[in-house]
């Protein structure tokens, strides 16, 4: 219940401050462009053995999001996190999308589903069969 607490917190905040959601782009490149300027590696192994990457998500209007998947490389590539990227003062914030997706100019039914694709391959992915195609 702790972790539910801090996220309703967080939605507070953000419902004070709304963050400026990066994407909506039309094309990929952009997205793309957007994870370049982040100084994060494109695939950075966490402590516990999991795996945060930078990614692209592709909504189902076909537009583009950069984002941040943490994955779990022992199932498979298991997602266990999506993670927006708002812009800030001088720095960029993760935003969990269950979080982010109130702060963005559609409606849940054109954002979902989603496929993505990571900007390196990650070693033991197996939900990316067509990478570096969207899955």
């Amino acid at each position: 219940m702790e972790h539910l607490n801090g996220q309703n917190e967080l939605l507070e905040e953000l419902k004070e401050n709304p963050p400026k959601i990066i994407g909506g782009y039309k094309k990929q490149g952009w997205a793309v462009k957007s994870l370049d300027k982040i100084s994060n590696d494109p695939v950075e192994k966490e402590e516990d053995g999991t795996i945060m990457a930078k990614a692209v998500l592709e909504s189902s209007d076909l537009s583009y999001y950069p984002a941040f998947l943490h994955l779990h490389p022992k199932k498979k590539g298991q997602i266990l996190g999506v993670y927006f990227i708002a812009e800030s003062k001088d720095q960029y914030d993760l935003i969990p999308f269950e979080l982010a997706k109130e702060f963005i100019d559609k409606s849940d039914g054109e954002l979902l589903p989603f496929r993505y694709r990571t900007i390196e391959k990650v070693e033991g992915d197996e939900f990316q069969k067509n990478w570096p195609e969207f899955s």
